[in-house]
């Protein structure tokens, strides 16, 4: 192609939420360690109410798996 030509190759934009959970799952992605929260505590809890949080929450929810983290709101 042309000089400074470029691709990008987006791997997860045609998985659902739940599909990328189970893939990260079977990459062994450490999920205890992670959150998605646009508004977490002080203590960097999850507030569970957020759209980021929901999302989240639906993906677990769609994989058949708990979320292995906390939320202030106990979601």
């Amino acid at each position: 192609g042309a000089a400074g030509a470029f691709q990008i190759h987006p791997p997860l934009m045609h998985m659902t939420k739940g599909e990328i959970i189970r893939k990260g799952l079977e990459l062994g992605v450490p999920y205890e360690l992670t959150h998605s929260c646009y508004d977490p505590t002080p203590e960097g809890m999850a507030c569970g109410h957020c759209d980021s949080c929901l999302l989240r929450l639906a993906g677990f929810r769609e994989a058949g798996v708990k979320d292995p983290v906390g939320y202030a709101d106990g979601a």
